[in-house]
């Protein structure tokens, strides 16, 4: 019988778990850093778009086509390849921070090189699981994942935030360079036999139509991929732009990064109670989830209180597992391995791409509507949404097998 911990008995799965726990810790120090980082060079919100920009923009354009590569090469080592890369160019991030002569020209070059690496990167990350344990183990492989993940998050950004305050940007962003060739390191020991790759495409761009008409042909990949993008636009622009704005008039900076922290909260608590839920119909709570995964905007719009908001976002930080672990489990079962790359990187693309969107109309709305009432707006049509989708026969009939136990 699979335990929350069995699947770490599997010394390639340890491996590689361990290594994407200390990525994921660099990580969630990363953003901190480099937004001081950019801060000290040039004090201006402009500039600072400009760098995170350069990183989002090429994943976008990329992640379909690093999907197909993910699924081209051997997974591992296009993992191994890419954090290898993602290190060096944290790396001198990290030293021309430090030595002094970063200018913003120099980091928006670094951040459209590690854009694209990740547009490859995710999908092969995303792919590696169901090729590293059987069937029985995954899905308490991915919620330990998950929960592993959200943990680091809490404590990321904090620790981030110290070392910024004591001995500066520079060496945060080294720390996140160093956890990068951690992971190399440990991506080297995953021993995996090479996968079948009879089918594939003579070239990477015959391998990406193969696998857009694979997800086509599932019929229930890019509807609820369009579904993904509407979600993401609303948190995008709803949370993550007039959140922040509508905390400093309400419950302040501080406030509002106890009350984001829920949401890890929420992520790390659900993950024991789906390990002992049957999922039959994904698709269809996939939708409810991403419903209640906006119920912040609910408090954002109406009465925002500090336990309240931080109640919103552990029971946003909950859907956001159930959803999540829903998705791989879909996928893992319905994919054949040889296209599980490109799958989810179709379903990153759409969510990747939303991003901006939200984020760009949520201010005119705020300006002519008020930040309160577009809040609720954004929550109404998320449960519109949600609602019309979670009734369309093409979510409703997609349904898992009965759970596999492992034998002995």
């Amino acid at each position: 019988m699979s335990s929350r911990l069995s699947p770490l008995a599997a010394p390639a799965f340890r491996y590689f778990f361990v290594g994407q726990v200390v990525n994921r810790a660099g990580s969630s120090m990363a953003g901190v850093a480099l937004a001081f980082a950019v801060l000290d060079i040039d004090d201006s919100a402009a500039s600072l778009g400009a760098v995170l920009a350069a990183s989002s923009v090429p994943t976008v354009v990329f992640m379909l086509l690093g999907g197909a590569i993910a699924d081209r090469l051997p997974r591992a080592v296009v993992l191994r390849g890419c954090n290898l890369i993602q290190g060096v160019l944290q790396a001198a991030t990290a030293g021309l921070v430090l030595s002094g002569h970063a200018e913003i020209w120099h980091l928006v070059l670094l951040q459209l090189a590690a854009g694209t690496v990740f547009a490859v990167s995710y999908p092969a990350f995303l792919g590696m699981v169901p090729i590293l344990l059987p069937v029985e183990e995954r899905k308490a492989a991915f919620l330990l994942i998950g929960q592993a993940q959200s943990a680091v998050s809490i404590l990321g950004p904090s620790l981030s935030g110290v070392l910024v305050a004591t001995v500066g940007p520079g060496w945060a962003l080294a720390a996140d360079a160093a956890t990068y060739l951690v992971a190399a390191g440990l991506l080297a020991l995953v021993r995996l036999p090479p996968g079948d790759r009879s089918n594939a495409s003579s070239t990477v761009i015959g391998d990406f139509l193969a696998g857009w008409a694979f997800a086509r042909q599932l019929g229930w990949v890019i509807p609820a991929a369009s579904a993904a993008l509407v979600f993401n636009a609303l948190v995008s622009g709803a949370i993550g732009v007039l959140g922040p704005t509508i905390a400093a008039d309400t419950i302040g900076s501080q406030g509002w990064g106890v009350a984001q922290s829920g949401q890890a909260v929420g992520v790390f608590v659900a993950a024991f109670f789906l390990a002992k839920v049957t999922l039959r119909v994904p698709l269809r709570a996939i939708m409810i989830a991403f419903a209640v995964w906006c119920v912040p905007m609910l408090v954002l719009g109406t009465h925002v209180s500090v336990w309240l908001l931080t109640g919103a976002f552990v029971v946003a930080g909950a859907a956001l597992s159930l959803l999540d672990l829903a998705w791989n489990l879909t996928v893992q079962e319905k994919v054949p391995e040889e296209m599980l790359s490109r799958i989810m990187a179709i379903d990153g693309f759409f969510s990747f791409v939303a991003t901006p969107i939200g984020q760009l109309v949520v201010g005119p709305l705020a300006l002519a509507f008020g930040a309160g009432r577009v809040e609720l707006g954004c929550f109404a049509l998320a449960v519109a949404v949600a609602a019309f989708a979670a009734t369309r026969r093409r979510i409703t009939d997609v349904r898992l097998a009965p759970p596999v136990t492992a034998s002995g």
